[in-house]
C-alpha cells in the first residue's frame, strides 16, 4: 500500500489536529451547556478532515473507497451536533432532552447502517476509480444520498438562520464572535453544496478541502481570540431584552441604534419604527437632557414628566476599548407609581404629624382648662364654704352690717360661679347647628350701658370705666349681647393690672352697630390675635390671680357670628392697649354670617 502525501492532504491533517486540540481545550475548560455540543462539532469536523486527507493520500483504490465511506461518520454527526449547539448558543435550548437526541440520531444511524452493509451501499453512493492517484475517488450518488443531502442542508442552513437571528439581538461587542462562528459553519456547507451539485467550475475543484482549512482558522479565532465559550453574548442579549428599564442605544449622531422591549413600551413605538430616527424626534421630552449630556459629558440624570408619567432618565457616553466615544446610552425608568407612593407616604406622615401636634395641643388645652376650672371653681367654692361656716357658727355674734357684707360677698361669688358654668354650657350648646338667636328690637346703646353699670361693681370695681354710647335700635338677642359685653369686660379685668382704664363704645357702622371694649393694658401680639378666640386659649400674659378658663372670647365670637357679625381685636389707636370690636349687622340689610371666622378664645 502506497501513500502520496500532497500539500493539501498535510494541511488537512494539521487542521484536523488543530481542531482536536480545540475540542480538548473546550472540554477541559467548559463553562456552560454549549461546550459538549461544540466538542462534538469540532470532533466531527476533525474526523472529516482526517478521512478526507486519507482519501487524497491513499494510493490503493480500495483504501480510497473506505475513506470515502468513513467521511460520512463525521458528516452525519455534524448536522445534529450543529443543531444542538446553535439552539443552545441562541438561548432556545439549555440541555437537550433524550427524545430530541433520539430523533436527531435517527438519520445518522440509518445512513451509517446503509453504508456498512455492502448490499445496500449502492443506495447511498458508489465509489468509482480516481482519475489520478492523488485525487479523491469519483462518486455516483444513490437515492438515499439525496434524502440525506436535503435533510443535512435543510437542518444546517436553518441553524445558520437561527444564528443570524441571534446575531441581530446580540450586543455589539459580540458581533465579531458570532460572525466568525457563522463563517466557520457556512463555508464548508456552501462549498459542499456547490461541489455535490456540480455547479459550474466548482464541481471540478475540491472546494470542501479548502473550506475546511478556512473553517479551522475561523473556529480557532472564535474559540481562543473571541471567547466562543463565554455565555456573555446571549446573557447580555437576554438581560438587554428582559430588563425592566427602558434602554435605548444612540450612535454619535444621536440616532437610535437599538432599544429593548421596555423602551418600546415606554415610547409607545416598535423598534422598527424608531431605528435610525433621531432620539429627539422619538422622545421629544428627552431633548433637553440629551443636549445637556452632550455639553457636559459623563453621565447626567434627571426626572422628566411626559404625558402624565414621570420618567427617571439617565444619559451616559459609550466608548470602545480605547476610550473613543462610539455613541450614547439612554436608560429610562417609569417612576410614576413610586413617586405617587412616596407622595402618599409624605402626606400620611404630614397628617400623622399634624394629628400628633393637634393631640399635644388638645392635651395642653385640657391641662390648661382643668387648671383654670379648678381655680375658678375652687376659689369661689372655698369662699362660699367659708362664708357659710361663718354665718352658721357666728350668726348670733355678727352685727347686721357684717352679716350683710358676708351675704353680698356670697351672692357675688355665686354669680361668678353661675357665669362660669353658663359659659361652659353655652359653648357646648352653641356648637349644635340648630341654635338660632331669638331676635327683638332693642336700643343697643342702652343695653350695653346697663350691662356696664351692673358689672362695674363686680368686675371692674378698681378700674375707671368710660362709656360712650348713642341710641341705636337693632334686632338682636338681648341675653347674648349682654354676655358679649360681660365677657369683654371680664377679659379686660383679667388681663390688665388694677387701675387700668377701660372704654366702652357703641356706634353705628356699616348698616349695623359696632361694639368696642378697649383697655390700656399690654395689648395682644399680632400672631395671637386669632388664637385667643379659640376655646381654652389664654392670652400672652394671663393674670396669676385670675387665670380664667379661656372660653370668654370664644363665646364672644360665637355670639357675634350667630347674629351674622364678627369679632376681632386690634391695637388701641389712642395709646397702648387692646381694642376688642364686635360688628353686629342690621338684619334689615340681609347681612349673613362671615364664613372666615370660626370658634376661638383667649
Amino acid at each position: 500500500m502506497s501513500w502520496h502525501w500532497s500539500g493539501i492532504s498535510l494541511l488537512l491533517v494539521a487542521g484536523a489536529g488543530y481542531l482536536t486540540a480545540c475540542a480538548v481545550y473546550v472540554w477541559r475548560y467548559r463553562r456552560g451547556p454549549t461546550a459538549a455540543s461544540l466538542v462534538v462539532v469540532l470532533a466531527a469536523l476533525a474526523q472529516w478532515g482526517v478521512v478526507r486527507a486519507g482519501a487524497l493520500a491513499a494510493g490503493d483504490p480500495a483504501i480510497k473507497r473506505v475513506f470515502c465511506d468513513l467521511k460520512y461518520v463525521g458528516l452525519v454527526v455534524l448536522a445534529p451536533a450543529a443543531i444542538v449547539f446553535v439552539l443552545q448558543y441562541a438561548g432556545f435550548l439549555r440541555r437537550p432532552r433524550p427524545v430530541l437526541l433520539g430523533l436527531l440520531a435517527l438519520e445518522p444511524v440509518v445512513v451509517l447502517v446503509v453504508l456498512a452493509i455492502p448490499a445496500t451501499r449502492h443506495l447511498f453512493q458508489t465509489c468509482l476509480p480516481s482519475p489520478a492517484p492523488s485525487a479523491a475517488p469519483m462518486v455516483r450518488y444513490g437515492p438515499l444520498f439525496w434524502v440525506h443531502f436535503v435533510y443535512f442542508n435543510a437542518a444546517t442552513w436553518l441553524c445558520l438562520a437561527a444564528l443570524v437571528e441571534t446575531m441581530a439581538r446580540t450586543s455589539r461587542p459580540y458581533y465579531r464572535q458570532s460572525a466568525l462562528l457563522l463563517g466557520s459553519l457556512a463555508l464548508p456547507l456552501g462549498a459542499n453544496l456547490l461541489t455535490v451539485l456540480n455547479f459550474g467550475p466548482f464541481g471540478r475543484v475540491d472546494l470542501p478541502a479548502f473550506a475546511f482549512l478556512l473553517t479551522v482558522v475561523l473556529l480557532g479565532l472564535a474559540v481562543f481570540r473571541f471567547r466562543l465559550l463565554d455565555l456573555r453574548p446571549i446573557a447580555r442579549g437576554r438581560i438587554f431584552q428582559t430588563i425592566g428599564d427602558g434602554v435605548v442605544v444612540l450612535d454619535l449622531g444621536g440616532k437610535v441604534v437599538d432599544a429593548n422591549l421596555a423602551a418600546e413600551r415606554l415610547l409607545g413605538q416598535p423598534l422598527a419604527g424608531i431605528v435610525a430616527q433621531p432620539a429627539e424626534r422619538v422622545a421629544p421630552a428627552w431633548s433637553q437632557l440629551l443636549r445637556r449630556q452632550l455639553d457636559e459629558g459623563g453621565e447626567v440624570v434627571d426626572e422628566i414628566a411626559d404625558s402624565g408619567r414621570i420618567q427617571e432618565v439617565t444619559v451616559s457616553s459609550l466608548t470602545d476599548h480605547l476610550g473613543w466615544p462610539t455613541g450614547r446610552l439612554v436608560v429610562a425608568r417609569d417612576v410614576t407609581e413610586r413617586r405617587r407612593v412616596e407622595q402618599q407616604l409624605r402626606d400620611s406622615l404630614e397628617r400623622e404629624q399634624a394629628s400628633s401636634r393637634q393631640l399635644r395641643a388638645l392635651d395642653q388645652m385640657k391641662s390648661t382648662f382643668l387648671r383654670a376650672v379648678s381655680h375658678d371653681l375652687r376659689t369661689p367654692l372655698a369662699s362660699v364654704l367659708g362664708i357659710a361656716i361663718t354665718l352658721q357658727r357666728h350668726q348670733q355674734e355678727l352685727d347686721a352690717g357684717d352679716a350683710a357684707d358676708l351675704l353680698q360677698r356670697l351672692s357675688k361669688t355665686a354669680r361668678k360661679m353661675d357665669r362660669l358654668l353658663n359659659d361652659l354650657l353655652d359653648l357646648d350648646r352653641l356648637a349644635q347647628p340648630t341654635v338660632a338667636p331669638e331676635l327683638e328690637r332693642v336700643d343697643l346703646g342702652e343695653l350695653a350701658e346697663r350691662v356696664v353699670k351692673d358689672a362695674t361693681t363686680e368686675l371692674l370695681a378698681d378700674r375707671p370705666v368710660h362709656v360712650d354710647v348713642c341710641p341705636l335700635r337693632l334686632e338682636v338677642d338681648p341675653p347674648k349681647i349682654e354676655r358679649i359685653v360681660e365677657n369683654l369686660l371680664a377679659n379686660a379685668a383679667k388681663h390688665t393690672p388694677p387701675g387700668t382704664p377701660v372704654w366702652v363704645r357703641v356706634q353705628p357702622r356699616d348698616h349695623g352697630a359696632l361694639l368696642v371694649v378697649e383697655d390700656a393694658g399690654p395689648g395682644v401680639p399680632q400672631p395671637l390675635r386669632e388664637t385667643i378666640f379659640e376655646p381654652f386659649r389664654q392670652g400672652p400674659r394671663p393674670a396669676s390671680h385670675a387665670p380664667g378658663v379661656g372660653i370668654g372670647l370664644a363665646l364672644v365670637r360665637v355670639f357675634a357670628q350667630l347674629h351674622g357679625g364678627r369679632a376681632w381685636v386690634e391695637d388701641r389707636r389712642q395709646g397702648p392697649g387692646a381694642s376688642f370690636q364686635v360688628h353686629l349687622p342690621n338684619p334689615d340689610y340681609g347681612h349673613l354670617p362671615d364664613p372666615d371666622f370660626g370658634n376661638a378664645a383667649r
